[in-house]
């Protein structure tokens, strides 16, 4: 076997998936910055429960959705950027 043979192929053209990636941080930015913008502009309804007789906080369900963003744009990015390489 040569070394062009086992000379493993790399993406002639990767802007597809840095763009994906930039776009992706942009939008788990907004989600972020959303949620810490609530916190300084509306600490009451951060604190407020849920419901009534709840301990849950709006901000415990906030910053579980924003975990949760992260790792399905972060599995998005991997199937898409994927798609991309294999084209």
């Amino acid at each position: 076997m040569s070394a062009e043979e086992t000379h493993l192929e790399v993406p002639k053209n990767d802007l597809p998936q840095a763009r994906l990636g930039w776009i992706m941080a942009c939008i788990q930015t907004v989600i972020y910055g959303s949620f810490v913008g609530t916190f300084i502009v509306s600490p009451a309804t951060m604190t407020r429960p849920i419901a009534p007789g709840m301990a849950v906080t709006v901000a415990t369900v906030g910053g579980l959705l924003a975990i949760l963003s992260t790792m399905i744009l972060t599995g998005l990015y991997v199937l898409l950027a994927n798609r991309l390489t294999t084209r």
